[in-house]
């Protein structure tokens, strides 16, 4: 008799491959066969958060981290993919060296590592480890303060696919131009937030080594404006993804000359001051609409925030839909308000829009819901409207709203509003 325990390994390990978190532990409860077909599922990514931190095991305690689990049995290492360090203990306000150590020793152990994040500011302590990783293909840490020395070790670690630098220090950017001749093979994706002393100087020194790069991402670093970011597109010309931060002052000026990005997908603008009320909708998003008209790139993803609630002005509406309406499939709008004809004309226009990010108001649900009953495909609406925004606290929207714009929209399953997921099934919040 065949029984779930005599299940083929393979079997069981795509079975498994739809679980995670408790649900794996528990499965892997069950049997020898079962805890077999779990393990490289349980141990293929190890994360440290900030509960496991505050628990961290004193002398004697039953429990150990999993980096500790892996250096007590070391063929699990074979199995790990990825490592993410999102808080570490610490001993009078320094990193815990018991655990440091462990860490360390692990990196060594998993010859397999295709991703490091490490969000707080140890990546010092990971850099020699990190450097004989031949499958690692994404990196992401915070800060930095690299000695000399160390900012060499950064520039030795090569192969990597992706690389997300937070807030780096000038130690780490100084060293970026040596560190993406090492990683010209290979690098196609770029990510810089809040990066203080990154400058359009720097940037003109790393982007001529990287021609596999399509993905280009400077978010909050003051001195890479949209008018130098505008002026490095020379150097990425198959680029698909493109996100940075521009500012809206008469200091700041776009380029009379853009070079054409054939090959744009996505394109992600955070616009930190608002226009003037006389203008409602930023000089510059007007200006990259009709750019990639002119390029003839159609956007599948577009994403547009303002740092204050201003209205868009329905004829900047109108010619984002005629530039995108056939290939749109996410939009996201933050703190930017519709007219009823411009929700329309985007539910109705836009047929291959799967997901809608925009405010909802509780007083206009009806209005939006006549909108989205125009939709062909939205499955998800997410409402960015922020409860706190203003002195008098917003309302959450209630059940009965949520099931109106179900209702209205057949295709729709999700709704996420006010911290919540609501559902199709029965409107139900998960």
């Amino acid at each position: 008799m065949v029984s779930a325990d005599n299940l083929n390994l393979d079997c069981l390990e795509l079975i498994f491959a739809y679980l995670s978190g408790n649900d794996l532990v528990h499965v892997s409860l069950v049997s020898r066969s079962f805890l077999t077909a779990a393990i490289p599922r349980l141990y293929r990514t190890l994360t440290f958060g900030l509960q496991q931190a505050k628990k961290y095991p004193s002398v004697g305690s039953c429990i150990i981290s999993p980096f500790a689990a892996v250096l007590a049995h070391t063929n699990l290492a074979k199995h790990v993919r990825h490592i993410e360090l999102r808080a570490i203990p610490t001993v009078k306000f320094l990193p815990q060296p018991k655990f440091m150590d462990d860490c360390m020793r692990t990196i060594s152990l998993c010859k397999n590592l295709g991703s490091f994040t490490c969000t707080l500011d140890v990546m010092s302590s990971f850099l020699l480890t990190l450097q004989d990783k031949q499958a690692l293909e994404q990196l992401r840490f915070i800060g930095g303060n690299f000695t000399t020395d160390q900012a060499a070790q950064a520039a030795n670690i090569s192969g990597i696919n992706a690389l997300t630098l937070d807030s780096a220090s000038w130690s780490v950017v100084d060293a970026l131009p040596r560190w993406s001749a090492t990683l010209s093979p290979t690098l196609t994706s770029l990510t810089l937030t809040v990066c203080i002393t990154l400058s359009l100087e720097i940037m003109e020194m790393i982007l001529p080594h990287l021609p596999k790069l399509n993905s280009l991402h400077i978010i909050g670093c003051p001195k890479v404006d949209q008018g130098a970011v505008l002026q490095l597109l020379v150097y990425v010309p198959q680029l698909q993804s493109l996100a940075f931060t521009s500012y809206e002052s008469s200091s700041r000026s776009t380029p009379a000359v853009v070079a054409p990005l054939p090959m744009l997908r996505h394109l992600a603008i955070d616009t930190q001051c608002a226009p003037s009320p006389a203008n409602s909708t930023p000089t510059l998003w007007t200006t990259l609409i009709n750019l990639t008209k002119m390029w003839s790139c159609p956007l599948k993803s577009l994403s547009l925030k303002l740092s204050d609630k201003v209205a868009l002005a329905d004829p900047f509406v109108k010619n984002l839909v005629e530039a995108h309406h056939a290939t749109l499939v996410h939009l996201s709008l933050r703190n930017c308000t519709l007219s009823k004809e411009s929700t329309k004309l985007i539910c109705k226009k836009c047929t291959e829009l799967e997901t809608l990010k925009l405010a909802l108001s509780a007083k206009e649900t009806h209005t939006f819901a006549d909108s989205l009953s125009h939709a062909k495909r939205v499955h998800t609406v997410t409402d960015t409207g922020d409860m706190h925004s203003s002195h008098t606290q917003r309302a959450p929207i209630p059940k009965h709203d949520i099931n109106l714009l179900m209702t209205a929209q057949p295709s729709l399953e999700h709704v996420v509003a006010d911290g919540r997921t609501w559902t199709v099934r029965c409107c139900r919040p998960i």
